[in-house]
């Protein structure tokens, strides 16, 4: 069932005027404050600055599925691997089996 929130008078009696299901109940923060407060998804539907449109807006919660890192710990420093190049004697060379 959808729940109506509406933020003025105006809204909440057009919505109850043309829908007629239910009541739009009236809040005085703003619709993004309630949008990113509410426990499910949320619809936000907006006044556009062009005549007869409208802008939508659409939040829905994520979870997250591990802690997010701790970014005030110390980066720990690694040192760098330095790899040795083997002797020219110490490489064994693989066509050498075959021509034996």
């Amino acid at each position: 069932m959808v729940r109506w929130i509406a933020f003025d008078d105006e809204t909440a009696e057009a919505v109850v005027s043309r829908l007629r299901r239910g009541a739009a109940e009236i809040q005085h923060n703003t619709p993004l404050d309630a949008a990113l407060h509410a426990q499910g998804p949320s619809v936000i539907v907006l006044p556009s600055s062009t005549p007869g449109k409208l802008l939508v807006a659409r939040f829905t919660k994520c979870k997250v599925s591990e802690p997010a890192p701790d970014f005030k710990a110390p980066a720990r420093i690694v040192p760098p691997v330095v790899l040795k190049k083997k002797a020219a004697s110490d490489i064994k060379l693989w066509w050498r089996k075959f021509v034996a």
